[in-house]
């Protein structure tokens, strides 16, 4: 699902215009962007929480060179699925993968 067909599905389960739909996702994204710039996780009660980490730093070797490079420390999010959430995805059979 890409995000206009969740805006498409948002407004329709709830009878909410697109352009209000949109607005609250953009109002959502930011939130979460303050929310992980403060170093602070977003946790959604019966979906999961959305962490900060910290990738160390690591060496490479190009395989078509053989050459040796340094791939700097980074910050990721993570997502983490609730037990919740778990168990109602648990016997979804995934299409065509």
């Amino acid at each position: 699902m890409n995000n206009k067909e969740l805006i498409s599905e948002l407004s329709k389960r709830l009878r909410v215009s697109q352009n209000d739909i949109s607005n609250l996702l953009a109002s959502t994204v930011s939130a979460f962007s303050t929310a992980f710039q403060q170093g602070n996780d977003v946790s959604l009660q019966g979906f999961g929480i959305f962490q900060i980490r910290k990738k160390n730093e690591r060496i490479i070797v190009n395989p078509s060179t053989n050459v040796r490079q340094i791939v700097p420390p980074r910050l990721t999010v993570i997502f983490k699925m609730s037990n919740t959430y778990k168990e109602k995805i648990k016997n979804i059979i995934p299409h065509g993968k």
